[in-house]
């Protein structure tokens, strides 16, 4: 009976440390794809145009919140974008936007890589949110990691964090970067 047991706990250990390995790389592919846009948002990278409408058509994007649904009317208008700087002009490009505009109306729309959006759309607020939480993710990946915490009938939280490698201060360390990253992207989100 003691040898199943100690089976188990050391497989129930690898499981969580297998786990905690997969939410780190999770991270780093999330933040790989979110750091280069984030970049360019920041650095107002894109080509400012305007886009000339032909047609708006209507279409509902449900919100769920506590309480009850909700459903915002959204408007993907599509038309020819002209870049300010001259030269360069695409046909069929559309663009959300929050209202119905009328054809032959012209808006500012920039164009980064191979997307359209309104200048306004391009908040940064939302890819730090999402670093934020890879930060998080990151730092319990690593917690997993060390201990084998997170499985079933794997060790419990009070026992994973005696195990951590370098006692209280790294649990310390790695509790406060988690707490850090929920926060900011709680706070991030709310604000988007």
């Amino acid at each position: 009976m003691t040898t199943q047991q100690s089976y188990a706990s050391a497989r129930a250990l690898w499981v969580g440390r297998l786990l905690g390995l997969g939410l780190i790389l999770l991270a780093a592919v999330i933040a790989a794809v979110t750091v280069p846009e984030l970049r360019s948002e920041l650095a107002g990278e894109g080509t400012d145009g305007t886009l000339t409408v032909s047609s708006c058509e209507v279409h509902t994007k449900p919100h769920y919140g506590t309480r009850r649904r909700t459903t915002e009317l959204k408007f993907g208008c599509t038309g020819t974008w002209t870049a300010h700087s001259g030269g360069t002009t695409y046909e069929d490009v559309t663009v959300e936007t929050s209202s119905r505009l009328e054809s032959g109306a012209k808006i500012d729309v920039v164009q980064a890589d191979d997307s359209f959006t309104l200048p306004e759309d391009r908040a940064p607020g939302k890819d730090i949110a999402i670093l934020a939480f890879c930060l998080s993710l990151l730092t319990f990946g690593t917690f997993c990691l060390l201990t084998g915490f997170g499985t079933r009938n794997g060790p419990g939280l009070s026992s994973s964090w005696q195990r951590i490698p370098g006692g209280n201060a790294t649990g310390y360390v790695l509790g406060g970067v988690f707490v850090i990253g929920a926060v900011t992207a709680l706070a991030c989100a709310l604000t988007v």
